[in-house]
């Protein structure tokens, strides 16, 4: 995942649709700051294939496993 344009592990378990990560080094983030979790943000970009490396498993099953409620926006 990306804050503010740099990467930012996962802390514990992906409960529900709820995900903590840890933004200790990024410095001035705070509450309300944009979250990428695919896509690009200030010059840095993350893939499906990126999150799947880092949580053990494939690219497919992390694009299916992203719950209706959560919102998206595509952008061209």
């Amino acid at each position: 995942m990306l804050v503010r344009g740099q990467s930012v592990p996962i802390v514990g378990k992906v409960s529900m649709d709820v995900t903590t990560i840890d933004v200790t080094k990024i410095p001035g983030a705070q509450i309300g700051d944009e979250v990428v979790l695919i896509g690009e943000q200030n010059g840095s970009r993350i893939t499906a294939a990126d999150l799947a490396a880092s949580t053990q498993t494939i690219a497919y099953e992390v694009l299916c496993n992203i719950s209706k409620r959560v919102p998206r926006k595509y952008l061209s």
